[in-house]
């Protein structure tokens, strides 16, 4: 239990952390309506999509690879086959629930493998997963680590429309600052979680 929790705290926030330093502000910014605030987007399917990709590419690279591609080699599959399966899926969803996928929840680019957030789970996920109910916690960790990471971001965008901020500090800049201290939290926040994990 005190494993999963920990593989829990560490999917999190790692992600998290991976997001704020390299997502750029134009992923996130949303689209403003005449008021000039900012529309929310929250990629709900993308990030369910990511959970999916993460557990089915650890599966394949844990049971299905052959015994000479494991080490080194591996690696050089990461991301291609990342961007296969996210292609492949939002195909499907497109394809079979065009409703289920509306243009404005789409914030990251499935070529890209969502910006490298699939491979760098991947990684993770192999590293430290020994077996599916800790790869399952790690998969689902990712996304909700994501998910308020995202969330967190706009918020910050809707209020700098709403309140006064120096033009200068309006919009993207704001937003990389918001970045950079949102990572250190994640840091700190993690670093915290995991002694009081170890003491118990």
């Amino acid at each position: 239990m005190i494993s999963h929790a920990c593989l829990a705290v560490l999917g999190g926030f790692s992600l998290n952390l991976l997001l704020s330093f390299a997502l750029g502000a134009a992923g996130i910014s949303g689209k403003s309506n005449p008021l000039g605030q900012a529309k929310p987007q929250l990629p709900l399917l993308q990030l369910g999509l990511l959970f999916v990709s993460v557990l089915f590419l650890w599966g394949f690279f844990s049971f299905l690879i052959p015994p000479f591609w494991r080490g080194f080699s591996m690696y050089f599959l990461f991301f291609p086959l990342s961007a296969l399966v996210c292609m492949g899926l939002e195909f499907c969803f497109q394809r079979f629930l065009p409703k289920a996928v509306p243009p404005a929840g789409k914030v990251f680019r499935s070529f890209t493998a969502y910006d490298g957030l699939v491979p760098a789970a991947l990684m993770l996920s192999l590293a430290l997963a020994g077996s599916f109910s800790e790869a399952l916690v790690l998969s689902l960790s990712f996304a909700v680590g994501n998910l308020i990471a995202i969330a967190i971001l706009n918020e910050i965008r809707r209020r700098s429309n709403l309140e006064r901020v120096p033009r200068w500090l309006k919009g993207n800049p704001l937003l990389f600052i918001s970045m950079g201290l949102l990572a250190l939290i994640s840091a700190s926040a993690a670093g915290i979680l995991f002694r009081i994990l170890e003491v118990l």
